[in-house]
């Protein structure tokens, strides 16, 4: 079939660019606080056009003409990334999407929302990309194409041990917590604006309380009580409120208090009945599994909340809830070097037969453990660990693995694209579903 034939029935989309050396800012893991961070700039080499230099802007630099408040040159070649000598500072968010607002007439962004951090590239004076330091509040829901995806096919931007975060790090005493408990430098309300939707809880029992206080459920990381349960369901009701958006709870593990406790997984489920309980999707047939939910079919339900849940450890009838979904698989590199970690990832993401992943939800957990530096040899910090392992996690699915992951989680995922990732993959999955009779050449001059 000729080049013609083949035009007259289907369509066919010739796209000729330039392609410009990929950019992006991140939040480095260099200060105790995000706030006290620098900012960071990651560039790669796989472009046929390559910049001379990078300006750092804090406003938009493509519409009128500004000079750098930082001046980046001799650009080498490779996977790069350069702290910039600018600390982070506050970031705000668009009125109505930080956590105090009112959010009464907020706005809503189909695309990203960039915040006061730019980055240009540039060759002489030509103008070649703009980036900038986003987030990403109504990602899922801003793409028609998208809405007919299952969740199982959708690449899920994640955080592993979602609530451990510190709000006041000065008011924390034990350097344990602040050094190697706390993951994430923001808030599950941060989180989720940025576009996370994926959140890992694993929850503990404080035994000193009444046995009827709700706030005895706490979030667990590293055997330490981080924070309490229960204002993190609050966060994530206000959030799908506000957006319509699908956020995933997965309660993934219960490290302190409930081995041989039936009774404390009932009054767990309680609290999540209560908190969330009309937000959070009621599924008809329990042997459908979640992951093959579709975001149009979450979302006309007006609950968008999935919660997956061990129903094994509830009595009966909790355990036949129709609130709560099977958990997903779930893959870790925690105890992995990162050879291992590499040649793990090329056995889940390829999903060919011998893979433990086929046509199914699963998690892949992105992470080095404590004991697993301890077993190196020394004890890092758990900023140094995600140092370590996210950076070569992010550019291993900047290639064709990206298009196969479902749910990928991180610690600090704030020093990584993901989600700028995630959102790129799925719009592209999205628009070759919708749109099966589509060929795409790129020819790049």
């Amino acid at each position: 079939m000729n080049s013609i034939k083949l035009g007259l029935i289907m369509p066919l989309l010739i796209g000729i660019s330039i392609k410009a050396c990929p950019i992006y800012l991140t939040i480095g893991l260099d200060g105790k606080t995000y706030q006290e961070s620098s900012l960071t700039l990651n560039w790669a080499s796989d472009c046929f056009v390559r910049p001379e230099w990078y300006g750092i802007y804090t406003e938009e630099p493509s519409s009128i003409l500004l000079h750098p408040y930082i001046r980046i040159q001799n650009v080498s070649d490779g996977i790069h990334r350069m702290a910039v000598k600018r600390k982070v500072g506050k970031l705000r968010f668009p009125p109505g999407w930080n956590r105090n607002d009112n959010p009464e007439n907020v706005e809503h962004y189909t695309k990203m929302k960039c915040l006061d951090y730019y980055v240009a590239s540039f060759r002489g004076s030509e103008l070649l990309s703009v980036e900038c330091l986003k987030i990403y509040p109504n990602w899922m829901r801003s793409h028609e194409d998208m809405g007919q995806m299952q969740l199982k096919d959708l690449f899920i931007p994640g955080t592993h041990a979602s609530g451990a975060y510190l709000t006041n790090y000065g008011a924390t005493k034990s350097m344990l917590i602040k050094e190697h408990a706390i993951s994430q430098y923001f808030d599950i309300w941060s989180q989720l604006v940025f576009g996370i939707r994926y959140l890992d809880l694993s929850v503990g029992v404080q035994r000193e309380r009444d046995a009827s206080d709700p706030d005895k459920f706490w979030i667990v990381n590293e055997n330490m009580f981080i924070n309490q349960l229960r204002y993190i369901l609050k966060d994530v009701r206000k959030f799908v409120t506000l957006t319509g958006e699908i956020v995933i709870l997965d309660f993934s593990s219960f490290p302190i208090g409930f081995y041989q406790r039936p009774d404390l997984h009932m009054e767990l489920f309680t609290m999540i009945s209560r908190e969330l309980g009309s937000y959070v999707y009621m599924h008809n047939d329990t042997n459908i599994p979640c992951a093959n939910l579709t975001i149009d079919e979450i979302a006309t339900t007006n609950r968008t909340i999935i919660v997956l849940y061990p129903m094994d450890e509830l009595q009966h009838p909790a355990n036949e809830s129709p609130i709560l979904c099977q958990p997903w698989k779930r893959f870790s590199t925690g105890f992995m070097n990162t050879s291992e970690a590499l040649d793990y990832m090329r056995l889940l993401f390829s999903k060919k037969k011998s893979s433990p992943v086929q046509d199914e939800g699963w998690t892949f957990n992105a992470i080095k453990s404590m004991e697993q530096s301890l077993n190196a040899g020394k004890l890092q910090t758990s900023k140094e660990r995600a140092l370590h392992i996210n950076s070569k996690i992010s550019n291993w699915l900047r290639g064709p693995w990206g298009k196969t992951a479902n749910v990928v989680t991180l610690d600090y995922f704030s020093s990584t694209n993901i989600i700028d990732l995630a959102v790129n993959v799925n719009i592209q999955k999205a628009f070759l579903k919708s749109n099966k009779n589509y060929i795409h050449f790129e020819i790049t001059v």
